[in-house]
């Protein structure tokens, strides 16, 4: 289930986390469809989960309360257990963060240029099912009064996969955890069909996952119920190579049929009398053995999954008009997430003005060269470690340093005060780092003239009573105005990994139009000039494009078109 908002990032605004536990924005990945990339929407409500925690801590469940919490409160869940040792360390999970991402087991195109979905052969009215029975759909058993199986090991995957055989639809979630990886791990996957419920631990079963449930994902006579699926999607594709097929996402429907809200919690309350447990919602799924509330949880996801796909699609039929086939829409929505491809993460000229909160400092040009530098080298660390960039060094703290601009390793010390061994082991190359920054910060005075220009104009636009239309449509207007040559400085495809902008306000403007606005007259001094700032082996150095071929993060570096 998709988690809440940005499993890489938003996570270092969560109040009561430590600086070290906090993500950087994005989600890892990028969105291919039909080979075109695309930007995914951020904010979109949806299932469940967004981080885990592993093996080893005992009982995951030891609940965590607040120092101060009044009493009679509710313990909190542990987002990021310390003591759960990574996942890859305890499984021998081995990742290849640096080479572009394979999808193996798909047919190409007949140039080969791109990988071919099945989804791609089918036509989607293919799928749409009008068989509405006359009776009402009967609400499933009681999660206690049905049977249950926590498959753990390669004999129950069998099992699992020989029962899905022999059903035409079943529900489907994903717990997930960002923490401690580069690019993420899925922890578990619930399945329910009519009568069982399922729960797949993915960490202990990953290279078999894919072997074993790939044909029934694929199986285009099998319905798969899912909710708020954009990421899930992408992490059955990146982890177990699986690929959906006759998929209804009732994330969409709920959009579709304009309900009040759109999480999978307000649909368990609406249609089922269920009262999800929030505090769930982000717990660190990597924790083994599972308590029972964790697991507990996780059915629910699935759970009722099936029953509240029968009550929508009714809905659906039943509002649905000879020129608004409401049913179908669904299909055509979940079919459009299912043909997205996974991609890897790529590190491009203009990444570091994703940073989640960045915009919220005025920088000048010296500061932004060492965001840029320490950014570079914060990449290069995570993806050669696989650890998650918020653990090497959270944004706040890279700002923070950025903002100082310490040319001693005593006064960056004073910064970020022992808290990331990375950034202790390794305080004498970001010295130096920080450094070959500052000596050239001259490629960045164009760029940090126009991050103030947009943020003073955003502040203004926000200052503007909300009656004064015509102000804001002319502001607007000339804002849109922009030279398309212009905006060819900046690789489109950079905007496809993250979001700067949040609901809360973290960011002042929207990555699209930021990314956008930065076009200067004089080329030679925008992020994408020939010269550019990467952290090789102890140093940041300007290096050309060109002059890349022989280099093993040449990859990283590439426009991603």
């Amino acid at each position: 289930m998709d988690g809440p908002e940005g499993v890489r990032g938003k996570e270092e605004a969560a109040p009561g986390r430590e600086a070290g536990d906090a993500e950087e924005a994005g989600d890892g990945f990028q969105l291919v469809t039909h080979g075109k990339k695309k930007k995914r929407a951020s904010g979109q409500e949806g299932g469940g989960a967004g981080s885990g925690a592993v093996l080893g801590a005992g009982s995951v469940g030891a609940l965590t309360k607040d120092k101060g919490a009044a009493p009679g409160t509710k313990p909190k869940v542990p987002f990021h257990d310390p003591s759960i040792p990574r996942p890859q360390d305890v499984y021998k999970i081995r990742v290849d963060n640096y080479k572009p991402f394979e999808h193996v087991w798909l047919e190409r195109s007949e140039d080969g240029t791109r990988p071919v979905h099945p989804l791609e052969k089918l036509p989607v009215e293919h799928f749409v099912d009008r068989n509405v029975p006359e009776c009402e759909p009967v609400k499933p058993a009681d999660i206690e009064d049905t049977p249950f199986t926590l498959v753990e090991d390669h004999k129950g995957l069998m099992e699992l996969a020989k029962k899905l055989k022999s059903v035409t639809e079943f529900a489907v979630d994903l717990e997930h955890n960002q923490y401690r990886s580069f690019q993420g791990l899925t922890c578990l996957m619930q399945i329910s069909t009519r009568r069982e419920d399922f729960i797949v631990d993915t960490l202990k079963l990953r290279i078999y996952i894919g072997l074993y449930l790939q044909e029934p994902f694929k199986d285009p006579t099998k319905r798969k119920v899912m909710h708020g699926v954009d990421r899930d999607i992408m992490w059955l594709q990146r982890d177990f190579h699986i690929y959906v097929c006759n998929l209804f996402d009732t994330g969409q429907a709920s959009r579709v049929l304009q309900m009040e809200r759109n999480s999978l919690e307000h649909l368990l309350l609406h249609f089922c009398g269920v009262t999800a447990k929030k505090e769930y919602q982000n717990a660190d799924w990597r924790s083994r053995p599972l308590p029972e509330e964790m697991i507990k949880y996780a059915r629910e996801d699935t759970h009722y999954l099936l029953y509240i796909y029968d009550l929508m699609k009714q809905r659906l039929q039943r509002e649905s008009t000879p020129e608004n086939d409401l049913l179908l829409e669904v299909h055509k929505r979940s079919n459009e997430i299912c043909l997205q491809f996974y991609e890897k993460e790529l590190l491009t000229d203009t990444s570091y003005l994703h940073i989640y909160g960045l915009q919220e400092h005025e920088l000048n040009a010296k500061q932004l060269a060492v965001v840029a530098a320490l950014h570079g080298w914060r990449d290069r660390i995570a993806r050669q470690e696989d650890e998650s960039t918020g653990y090497v060094l959270p944004n706040k703290a890279l700002i923070e340093i950025a903002k100082q601009m310490p040319t001693d390793n005593g006064h960056l010390k004073r910064i970020v005060k022992s808290k990331y061994p990375f950034v202790e082991s390794s305080l004498d190359e970001i010295i130096y780092t920080i450094w070959n920054a500052l000596e050239y910060s001259y490629a960045f005075e164009g760029i940090a003239e126009q991050l103030k220009k947009e943020r003073l104009e955003q502040l203004a636009l926000k200052s503007v009573p909300a009656s004064d239309e015509t102000t804001i449509l002319d502001a607007e207007s000339d804002r849109s105005n922009i030279d398309p040559a212009c905006q060819s400085s900046v690789a489109p495809s950079s905007t496809a990994n993250v979001n700067v902008a949040s609901d809360g306000g973290a960011g002042f403007m929207n990555e699209t139009a930021l990314i956008s606005s930065i076009h200067l007259e004089d080329n030679t001094q925008t992020i994408s000039s020939t010269k550019i700032f990467e952290t090789l082996p102890g140093l940041t150095r300007p290096i050309n494009k060109d002059a890349l071929s022989n280099n093993r993060y040449q990859q990283n570096l590439r426009d991603p078109l």
